[in-house]
């Protein structure tokens, strides 16, 4: 069992299928040198020829045909477990109001959603985009979608990530006004609920001006004044993508790093469309993980709230 790597038993069911190496290299989009070499080394790790080669094409040796046989099968219950899983989906019905931020909604949630309107046609999601975080005990909304340290006892659900945060300035800004050290820099800084957070804090230190060019309490806000090259700004790193116009100058300590959970009430935790929802929605995210912590080394764990 162990020198068997079920993921090879699609090259030998192509090749007992299609006659040959170069017919099920076609079928399975990949090149020959890759079949070959996936049945070469399944051989030896198996210690038997699965194949004779003849000049017809491959013919499955006995041990070839149990195998043959073995991936048929797995070929066919996978084939069935994502007919039925679709089923289901097809089933889920109900109503959501998802709540998020500027910043998530905008950059991220737009390509999430999709998705999950493509697998879940018959649940209506409403989405609240807000900065101030709904109250989920008082059924402000369903689920959310937030940056959290610490989320409240009674809210469960699963945490997706984290996000990572960097110093951020238009490529034209940087380039009129040179190296200069960051507190000679032109700043914009997070206001109103954002000033409690580490990440403005942070900002703030490194500015050492009483007074900044401008504040305002939305990410979204403060990426539009750094394209248009008012000054630098701390952003999270999602937000800052190449096509963005804009350059991390540094990238913020990773202990200022956020964990982003996405939540609903204790009482929806067996809900099934709510349950849908938050799955769909942590795993598009630790899919993302290469936007969302560009700093990140440590392996994700899955944790629940």
């Amino acid at each position: 069992m162990n020198r068997l790597d079920w993921n090879d038993l699609r090259y030998v069911v192509a090749i007992a299928r299609h006659g040959s190496a170069a017919a099920a290299a076609r079928a399975l989009e990949v090149s020959h040198a890759t079949v070959l070499r996936r049945i070469q080394a399944l051989e030896q790790g198996m210690g038997a020829q699965l194949f004779e080669r003849w000049a017809t094409g491959y013919e499955p040796t006995d041990a070839g045909k149990r195998l043959v046989e073995v991936g048929s099968m797995m070929e066919t219950a996978l084939i069935d477990t994502t007919r039925q899983i679709d089923a289901d989906a097809q089933t889920l019905t109900g109503n959501i109001r998802f709540t998020t931020t500027d910043s998530f909604a905008y950059c991220l949630m737009p390509e999430i959603l999709a998705g999950f309107r493509a697998r879940y046609p018959a649940i209506h999601v409403d989405m609240i985009v807000t900065n101030t975080r709904l109250d989920l005990d008082k059924r402000e909304a369903d689920v959310t979608l937030r940056p959290s340290a610490h989320p409240p006892e009674s809210w469960v659900g699963l945490r997706a990530g984290r996000a990572d945060f960097g110093l951020y300035a238009s490529h034209h800004y940087l380039e009129s006004r040179g190296q200069k050290p960051l507190g000679e820099y032109d700043w914009l800084l997070p206001g109103g609920e954002l000033t409690r957070s580490a990440v403005s804090q942070w900002a703030a230190e490194q500015a050492g001006k009483p007074v900044p060019v401008m504040t305002t309490d939305s990410f979204v806000g403060l990426r539009s004044l750094a394209q248009l090259n008012l000054g630098a700004t701390v952003l999270p790193c999602y937000m800052a993508q190449p096509d963005s116009g804009l350059t991390l100058i540094e990238l913020m300590p990773a202990q200022i790093a956020t964990d982003i959970w996405v939540l609903t009430h204790e009482n929806f935790r067996h809900t099934p469309h709510i349950q849908a929802f938050i799955k769909h929605i942590a795993q598009a995210l630790r899919n993302s993980r290469h936007i969302l912590e560009p700093g990140q080394t440590e392996p994700l764990t899955q944790e629940s709230a």
